[in-house]
């Protein structure tokens, strides 16, 4: 007695195929084939990502809380990545008092000049610095450049300091 064959069909061949393939390329170790012990300390592992530049620059911006853009004592503030750096010309009241802050999220350190005065290294691990600004000329120059390798956020803020 002969058996009638019905021809396989191109979505049944497909199918076949899909279980074929799937079974062929899982992802675990053949039976006797040890895998390898993690070895590295816990500091010898890579850490995690700082985050995104987004993530970044939010924690910067939030580590100059104090004094809204809407506060009599706002005058400026900005975010910029800290390859591109910050070149600030802030107009001023000429003789007054200011204070700059300044919080980078990152990676290394970067450094801040206020109106040509000796830079100072701000290490880019979101602790926010400030400096106070003392018979303020009539614009203040502000630059803050990466030093090698730093990556991440600056934030920066300029308030005026009541007399």
């Amino acid at each position: 007695m002969t058996a009638l064959r019905k021809p396989l069909t191109s979505a049944a061949i497909l199918s076949l195929a899909a279980l074929l393939t799937a079974g062929c390329t899982g992802g675990t170790t053949p039976s006797g084939t040890p895998s390898a012990p993690d070895t590295k300390s816990s500091a010898e592992r890579k850490a995690p990502a700082e985050g995104s530049e987004e993530d970044q620059g939010r924690r910067a911006k939030a580590a100059l809380v104090g004094v809204s853009v809407d506060d009599p004592e706002f005058l400026a503030s900005g975010l910029e990545r800290v390859q591109d750096g910050v070149h600030d010309r802030s107009v001023l009241e000429k003789g007054e008092t200011y204070k700059l802050s300044v919080a980078c999220v990152g990676t290394g350190t970067v450094n801040v000049v206020i109106a040509d005065k000796a830079p100072e290294s701000v290490p880019c691990d979101g602790v926010p610095t400030g400096r106070r600004v003392e018979n303020a000329p009539e614009r203040l120059p502000i630059d803050i450049n990466a030093a090698k390798g730093a990556t991440g956020m600056v934030a920066w803020q300029i308030v005026s300091v009541p007399s």
